[in-house]
């Protein structure tokens, strides 16, 4: 019976030994363990398919990374086993497609030493501006390459520096990619453990005549001053002092800043239980820390937005960040309010989630000034929907009813011409109808030009000006003094048909309610802009109506209307009042030469 089961482990332990000189093309000292426990060694060998020799990540990739990271166990066997792989004794991670190496390449491989300090920081911040998740994994002797190679270095001995270089990693690689390399640190820490324990395991002769042929390839691996896990573990523990010293600080300084933020700086639980509250939260939400802190984050959240929380919190559990997530939030006095969060998950020192952070700004300022601004946007494309209509309507009644009306005009005149073949009566009737037509062209006309004049197109604000007082003037039978430079010149359109606009607004609103006599028109640069005074001796806007005007609130859709278009074209405005009269001044931005002073 004893006699069979030798037998029965002889026969298995070849089986595996074929399957593995199948796969690597040599059959490695790693997997020539005693015939009494095969079962284990076929354990170790299927352990080594599923993290290393099947895991999808790049064959080369792997084999000198492997390669890398055996430079710290102070056991040469691995490093110089899998160094062999690389150069073509063997397959590098079993794969018999995978190009092998120079002796050059991995001896430059072997030098490359392990980033602490500002090296590796060189290598977070390069990282940290690379696209990411990475589209494939890098090429041999790349730089980033050796960015990833520092970050996992990291990862594998556990530094201080390790869950820093662990959330670089999720960045660069991506969640699954993350955890086949996690997956094969394991392995690779698993293989350096057991050729400790496994003192029998010796080189290979492959390896023996690689080391004794290449005299700088076996200097790197028998004399690498990183090669001692005692020595590493003392330089990691002679840093910690240090590294606490400076880590004290940095959360001295992260609790001033989270303190003094104006921003609500809260941490909750997966489960959504607040654990930290700062002073901008305080402000924000009205509830303090001590109030805060031990409840459900569901206490600032109106009760029709709490899907919201469960969504946030299922996406935090797949690892997700949110940024600038728009809310509405409840303060502790029941007013709701406008924030912007941003949130990420918390990880513990093994990189499990174990909460969220979360920032919040309260925007309601901001969204009041986005509303304000969109609809002085509606109102600005409103009078230039306007002002586009006026110039229409003032052109059809020019060109349409305005020829009509000449139409009409010679037509009554050629009738006159034979009015001595009519009767008294008759003939008088045409002189009427002819004076008609005529009043009736002299109106639209008017009219016409009140809605948009020609000249304001054709010859500028000057000359459209003139031309509108002294038909004012006339037809109110007010005195109004214009006073403007003589070489003014063309301004931009939209310029001239704000100005034209406030003065003919402002002569209209003194006519029908100022009361007064006499008003004055003043165009001047001053300062650099162009500026336009229109006053008048009448007897000044009520009180009640200044201080709506004061406030910006909604006072008649002529004032309104004046203001927006002033300010859509970066203008102020302003008027002033009292007993003796009313005063409305308008600057615009000066874009065309005007002699000072004038």
């Amino acid at each position: 019976m004893k006699s069979n089961n030798s037998q029965s482990a002889s026969t298995a332990t070849q089986e595996l030994h074929r399957r593995v000189n199948e796969r690597f093309g040599v059959l490695p000292n790693f997997f020539r363990l005693s015939p009494e426990t095969p079962e284990i060694t076929e354990k170790l060998w299927g352990f080594a398919q599923a993290a290393y020799l099947d895991n999808p990540l790049p064959s080369v990739f792997k084999e000198r990374l492997f390669v890398h990271l055996s430079r710290f166990c102070a056991v040469r066997y691995c490093i110089a086993r899998h160094a062999g792989f690389l150069i073509g004794l063997g397959r590098p991670a079993g794969d018999k497609d995978a190009r092998a190496a120079n002796i050059v390449d991995v001896v430059k491989l072997l030098r490359r030493p392990l980033p602490r300090g500002p090296e590796l920081t060189s290598r977070l911040l390069f990282c940290s501006k690379c696209q990411a998740p990475l589209m494939e994994m890098p090429g041999a002797d790349t730089q980033m390459e050796d960015g990833i190679f520092s970050l996992a270095s990291h990862v594998f001995l556990q530094t201080a520096d390790a869950p820093g270089c662990l959330d670089a990693l999720e960045r660069l690689l991506g969640t699954v990619r993350l955890q086949y390399l996690l997956l094969f640190l394991a392995f690779v820490r698993a293989a350096h453990y057991w050729t400790r324990v496994h003192p029998e395991i010796q080189f290979e002769d492959d390896i023996k005549q690689l080391l004794a042929t290449h005299e700088a390839l076996a200097s790197c691996i028998l004399n690498d001053p990183e090669a001692s896990t005692d020595k590493i573990t003392q330089s990691i523990l002679d840093e910690l002092p240090a590294l606490r010293m400076k880590a004290d600080k940095a959360i001295g300084l992260l609790a001033s800043i989270v303190d003094s933020s104006d921003d609500a700086i809260i941490s909750k639980t997966l489960e959504g239980v607040i654990t930290s509250w700062n002073a901008g939260a305080e402000r924000i939400f009205g509830y303090t820390a001590k109030e805060a802190i031990g409840q459900h984050i569901s206490m600032i959240i109106p009760r029709d937005h709490l899907d919201e929380e469960t969504s946030i919190l299922a996406r935090l559990n797949r690892g997700e960040r949110i940024n600038h997530f728009d809310a509405i939030r409840v303060r502790k006095d029941g007013t709701k309010l406008e924030i912007s969060l941003s949130i990420s998950p918390v990880r513990d020192s093994a990189g499990k989630i174990i909460g969220a952070a979360k920032i919040a700004r309260d925007i309601s300022e901001r969204k009041r000034f986005e509303e304000a601004l969109r609809e002085s946007e509606f109102s600005a494309r409103l009078l230039k929907v306007q002002d586009e209509d006026r110039r229409r309507i003032a052109r059809e009644l020019h060109d349409g009813v305005g020829q009509l009306l000449a139409a009409m005009s010679m037509n009554v005149a050629e009738a006159a011409k034979e009015r001595h073949k009519l009767s008294s009566d008759a003939a008088r009737r045409i002189e009427e109808n002819t004076a008609l037509v005529q009043q009736a062209s002299a109106d639209i006309r008017t009219v016409s030009y009140l809605l948009h004049p020609p000249l304001l197109d054709e010859m500028g604000l000057s000359s459209a000006l003139k031309w509108y007082i002294d038909g004012f003037a006339e037809r109110s039978k007010m005195s109004v003094v214009l006073k403007m430079p003589p070489d003014l010149g063309r301004l931009p359109q939209d310029s001239e048909l704000v100005l034209f606009r406030i003065a003919q607004e402002c002569l209209t609103n003194i006519h029908r309610h100022a009361k007064g006599s006499s008003a004055f028109v003043r165009l001047s640069n001053t300062g650099g802009k162009l500026a336009m005074e229109i006053r008048d001796d009448g007897q000044g806007i009520d009180k009640e109506l200044q201080t709506q005007i004061a406030s910006g609130k909604a006072v008649g859709v002529g004032l309104r209307g004046m203001r927006e278009r002033v300010c859509a074209i970066g203008g102020t405005f302003a008027i002033e009042s009292n007993e003796n009269g009313t005063s409305v001044l308008v600057t615009l931005p000066l874009l065309r030469g005007i002699p000072a002073g004038a």
